[in-house]
């Protein structure tokens, strides 16, 4: 299936929630559980698993949430594409396994790589025991939903 249409979009929540914000993109993944689209729309929570959207051939469009250390106020949201990351800071400061751009750099060696890919991050306050977002982090989960749907939907 080459079809654009034909194929999915997945959005992937990665994240450890037993580590307060490191866990972002699974509490996103949460509050859009249940959303619906007018395409085939795959909302995953990935935890600390991020190569599991390889399970979900053909992805068309992937759009992974997750916390990143990006220098702005905690709660800060980033937009960015894979080929903008630095992949030495990246993967010498992942928190999870595997990082999702050393899945993604598997995924490619295998021939799977959806046609776009686009990061949003969250700028953590707390990164230390609890399952709780700190108070800052927990009021941007609107906005970054909002981000993503704006994403999928936008550039459909």
């Amino acid at each position: 299936m080459s079809r654009e249409e034909d194929k999915r979009t997945v959005i992937l929540g990665v994240g450890n929630e037993l580590l307060r914000d490191e866990g972002i993109g699974v509490h996103v993944a949460r509050r859009m559980a249940g959303m619906e689209f007018p395409f085939p729309v795959e909302i995953i929570e990935a935890g600390n698993v991020p190569d599991c959207w390889q399970a979900y051939e053909p992805v068309g469009r992937l759009v992974v949430i997750d916390a990143v250390f990006g220098g702005g106020e905690p709660g800060a949201v980033y937009r960015f594409r894979p080929e903008e990351v630095d992949w030495e800071t990246c993967l010498s400061t992942s928190m999870h396994h595997l990082s999702f751009l050393e899945s993604l750099k598997l995924g490619e060696i295998a021939g799977e790589r959806p046609e776009t890919i686009v990061l949003i991050g969250v700028e953590p306050k707390e990164v230390s025991w609890g399952m709780e977002l700190s108070e800052e982090v927990q009021r941007c989960v609107p906005r970054v939903v909002d981000i993503v749907v704006n994403e999928i939907v936008r550039n459909r």
